[in-house]
């Protein structure tokens, strides 16, 4: 890799990490917030049937039927810090001089800092073994990208979900994953296939948007990936 890649490539995927940091795990955590908040105690009161016996009350726990939304929510959750932790693995290696070689070093490298659950490795490189699907790690080494899809095991698990660092193509603000607009017959594009033909083979983009980035923040963050780089 000649030196100007190699100054190129921490400037955008550091940035892209970063932005991934401050974007997404406010999210999942806003999203676990909200699941622990969909129990409620609901407190029944048994009316008094003369027996001169105070009243008895019960407090069971209401959870959301495990359905199509809630899976899909923890899928979104799961599949986002694979590619974080994918992705800036891919950035400190390249900060160290040691960038990993294909997929399955890759991927030993997050289980050996205990970014993923043991019990999700499998024999298949690349893959991992989530509850509600599987996520496939994709990466380029020529190209310093990372692609993570998460491929769900039923129509209950509701739909796939793609997420790519850097997202080159992305000329909005803020941070994006793409969503299968179907549950059955699922397409899965190419690895880095350009976004065009992710969208034509029936994907859809989705914008991270429960929380943005102040443009004052997001110019220190780019200061600060420049300074990274100087290092």
């Amino acid at each position: 890799m000649s030196r100007e890649q190699g100054n190129i490539w921490p400037v955008v995927s550091v940035a892209g990490a970063a932005v991934l940091v401050l974007v997404v795990i406010p999210l999942a955590i806003q999203r676990q917030a909200g699941s622990r908040m969909a129990t409620v105690d609901a407190k029944v009161t048994i009316a008094d049937t003369g027996s001169g016996s105070s009243s008895s009350s019960s407090s069971p726990v209401y959870r959301w039927p495990d359905s199509e939304v809630p899976r899909t929510a923890e899928r979104l959750r799961d599949v986002t810090a694979v590619t974080i932790a994918a992705s800036t693995s891919v950035v400190e290696g390249s900060l160290r001089g040691k960038i990993p070689r294909d997929t399955r070093e890759l991927v030993a490298y997050i289980a050996q800092r205990q970014l993923i659950p043991a019990e999700w490795l499998t024999s298949e490189p690349g893959v991992l073994q989530a509850p509600h699907g599987a996520i496939q790690v994709r990466y380029s080494s020529k190209e310093l990208m990372v692609e993570v899809i998460s491929v769900p095991l039923d129509r209950r698990d509701g739909p796939a979900i793609l997420i790519r660092l850097p997202d080159l193509e992305n000329t909005r603000v803020g941070a994006r994953y793409f969503e299968s607009m179907q549950l059955d017959g699922i397409v899965y594009p190419a690895p880095f296939a350009p976004i065009a033909e992710i969208i034509a083979s029936g994907w859809q983009p989705r914008p991270f948007n429960q929380t943005q980035i102040p443009d004052d923040q997001r110019a220190q963050l780019e200061q600060w990936a420049r300074s990274v780089t100087r290092q």
